[in-house]
């Protein structure tokens, strides 16, 4: 039985693709990865930690973003994740598109199918970004949060699993109270 050859694309061809491509691409050491739509409790969920976030760092330096921020976590590899928030944003522009390249917060809300990948394979990804001080991984199907956080060159975790749990995000001047991500999710 023979494999077919996995395409391999050029950085340029990536972003040739994602200036006329009505949906977002993951590109990974030349792989490029389509990004699929979300359930209504995902998107109450980003829309929440968005809200809740903007809210708090509105008067300050640091920003919020929603999906639609491409992380650039190497030379080799751009993520799209569900909300980032950045502190004096920088971003680089290749081929006339924007990625961010100092994302401090990063979130991805789960689902079945991507939970393991976001908690191994993307979270060692994005560790690779010296400005992360946060990676918060949100449950879609039963209230639960885990939060990675930097301590240096080593991270530790926390999780939260009850509604009157607060997530606390010193590095950016925010809390996350775990009722009100939830709101209007629906289980």
């Amino acid at each position: 039985m023979s494999v077919l050859p996995i395409k391999k694309y050029t950085l340029k061809e990536y972003f040739q693709i994602e200036k006329s491509s009505n949906i977002k691409h993951d590109y990974v050491y030349g792989e490029i990865f389509s990004m699929v739509g979300a359930s209504r409790n995902h998107l109450r969920l980003t829309t929440n930690i968005t809200t809740e976030l903007q809210n708090q760092i509105r008067s300050s330096t640091c920003e919020t973003f929603g999906s639609d921020a491409r992380i650039k976590t190497s030379d080799y590899s751009y993520r799209y994740s569900d909300v980032v928030v950045a502190c004096n944003a920088q971003f680089e522009t290749f081929e006339g598109l924007d990625s961010l390249i100092n994302p401090v917060l990063i979130v991805e809300v789960l689902s079945k199918s991507t939970a393991r990948f976001d908690r191994d394979t993307k979270f060692r990804e994005y560790q690779q970004v010296e400005s992360l001080r946060y990676y918060l991984l949100i449950s879609q199907t039963e209230v639960g949060a885990m939060l990675f956080i930097r301590n240096g060159d080593n991270w530790t975790s926390q999780n939260y699993n009850n509604l009157s749990s607060v997530i606390e995000l010193p590095a950016i001047n925010s809390r996350l109270i775990i009722s009100e991500i939830y709101l209007r999710v629906e289980f």
